[in-house]
């Protein structure tokens, strides 16, 4: 071999083509993102690629249904506006009051017909509801904010529908996809700044594009029946122009859209998602998994190297052992041979020059030991991650290790109080300032999103335990008040202790038997007294 030229050539074998990494991530790089839809300001992120990280991360999209659920999705209730709840100052002491000016005060209360106005609204049988385009089934308030917090969670902002009727009356919501709406460019979106460069300005409404169409929105509340005649805005549906009544619309007044961002000092006119600053650490996991997926499709077997070593082999004998690396793929029994020039030789395969000095082996180029299941400690860090930045407790994404029944409860707790309320609070004066004030021309009236502790089981059992303590001691009123239930004027002074004494036995029965002369007791049945 001294005298021969030893040529050693270096290609990959076993597969027709090279698994690259960029082939892998194309789903993410091949959708149209982060483009300026006809006459829209571009979000400082593309919304359509960040969407589709829920697609690659099971612990953020987790964590993003986990969130809006717990916000939205247990429903809510029409409550009197906070003006209402709060407790007023003392001004009776002052002397100059009118005593007239008092009644009248006293006397004050959220109005029934504005109540009658916004259970229409949320609960009339032909509202319409949707959380998609036209044709697609009807949904609910409940499945409408929900779709839409998850957009605010995982986009930066959220996009409600304000749907009207022919009678320039609102007539329901629809969610609009996040990732298709874009604030509308201002036509004079250039602005003289010598030496700057151009800015661009917001215009008024939305713009929405798919497939090469273009619809328009204008803001929520521009004609709702909140604001004066002369202060309403139309939209026109299809070129965007901006007009003051509907018939001056060259086509059709458009629909309005509630637009809530995320805030963020890095966008101006969008929201941007809490979880970013991990984006990293998701495209991170992705690639291990990644790289457990393509080992378990080979088989468990690493890639392996062909070495040649005082020859060259033709062509025709590279796909030979093409052939015979695949045949060894499909064996049952692994192993690792040693090719020698001789033994090639016998079996026909050819060598460029003397094969005196040649020999052939096969070795994997790398070896899977104890140090790669480093990727297992290292996935666990890369979800708690998420999670942290998400604020979400790891057992509500169903990670069990540290939690227990007592501190489980405790987490879910402090995350319902520190991050779930304040949002729930939040979107709920959202609806009000908007579409109660402005497009339904409610003041007395919001709606309040019920949430769950993981303490409701648990403070029922404690108040069945307390009123089955008292031994009858204790007002009926005081044991519904326990229970959560509002008092009953005519069981005042009532003792549970009487509830058993045969004087009542008359009036128990009546109402049992659906008359209406004897006290509704309004007790849970499970509750045995």
């Amino acid at each position: 071999m001294s005298d021969a030229q030893v040529d050693i050539e270096v290609s990959a074998l076993g597969a027709s083509s090279a698994v690259d990494k960029a082939a892998e991530t194309q789903q993410l790089d091949d959708r149209h993102v982060g483009q300026t839809f006809g006459g829209g300001i571009s979000p400082p992120y593309p919304p359509g690629k960040i969407a589709s990280l829920q697609e690659a991360n099971g612990t953020h999209a987790v964590a993003i249904r986990k969130k809006s659920v717990r916000e939205v999705g247990f429903g809510f209730n029409i409550v009197p506006a906070r003006h209402f709840r709060e407790d007023k100052p003392d001004i009776l002491d002052d002397e100059s009051t009118d005593d007239e000016d008092e009644d009248e005060d006293d006397s004050e209360g959220p109005s029934e017909s504005e109540y009658e106005t916004v259970r229409e609204f949320w609960y009339g049988p032909d509202k319409i509801w949707k959380i998609g385009p036209k044709g697609t089934p009807a949904a609910t308030p409940t499945e409408v904010f929900e779709q839409a917090r998850r957009d605010w969670h995982g986009i930066g902002w959220l996009a409600i529908e304000v749907i009207y009727g022919d009678d320039d009356t609102p007539q329901g919501l629809a969610h609009a996809p996040a990732v298709e709406i874009r604030v509308v460019k201002d036509d004079d979106a250039s602005t003289s700044n010598p030496g700057h460069g151009s800015v661009a300005k917001a215009g008024h409404g939305y713009v929405q594009e798919e497939a090469g169409q273009k619809i328009y929105y204008g803001e929520a509340g521009d004609r709702g029946q909140g604001v004066d005649d002369e202060d309403r805005v139309y939209v026109d549906k299809f070129d965007g122009t901006i007009h003051d009544s509907i018939e001056e619309c060259p086509n059709e007044p458009a629909n309005e859209i509630l637009f809530v961002p995320n805030p963020s000092p890095l966008a101006k006119y969008y929201g941007i998602p809490d979880w970013v600053a991990e984006i990293q650490t998701m495209v991170a996991s992705q690639e291990a998994k990644r790289f457990n997926r393509q080992f378990f499709e080979f088989d468990a077997m690493p890639q392996y190297a062909v070495i040649v070593e005082g020859g060259r082999l033709t062509e025709e004998s590279k796909q030979q052992i093409r052939d015979m690396v695949t045949r060894l793929r499909q064996n049952e029994t692994r192993r690792v041979v040693t090719l020698e020039a001789e033994q090639i030789a016998e079996k026909g395969i050819d060598f460029e020059g003397d094969t005196s000095d040649v020999s052939i082996r096969i070795e994997p180029l790398s070896r899977q030991g104890e140090e790669d299941m480093a990727f297992t400690e290292f996935r666990r860090m890369n979800e708690h991650d998420v999670a942290k930045v998400h604020e979400i407790p790891h057992v509500l994404i169903n990670r069990l290790e540290s939690s227990n029944r007592a501190n489980a409860r405790e987490q879910i707790r402090d995350f319902t109080e520190e991050v779930i309320k304040p949002q729930q609070q939040a979107f709920a004066q959202r609806i009000y300032r908007v579409i109660h004030q402005r497009v339904l021309g409610v003041n007395d009236w919001t709606i309040e999103f019920e949430t769950k502790t993981g303490d409701e089981q648990r403070q029922a059992e404690v108040s069945a335990t307390r009123i089955q303590a008292s031994d009858g001691s204790m007002y009926v009123n005081e044991a519904r008040e326990e229970l959560g239930l509002e008092p009953d004027e005519e069981l005042d002074g009532v003792l549970l202790a009487e509830l058993s004494d045969p004087s009542l036995g008359e009036v128990l029965t009546d109402e049992a038997n659906g008359e209406p002369d004897g006290p509704d007791l309004n007790l849970p049945d499970e509750l045995d007294i």
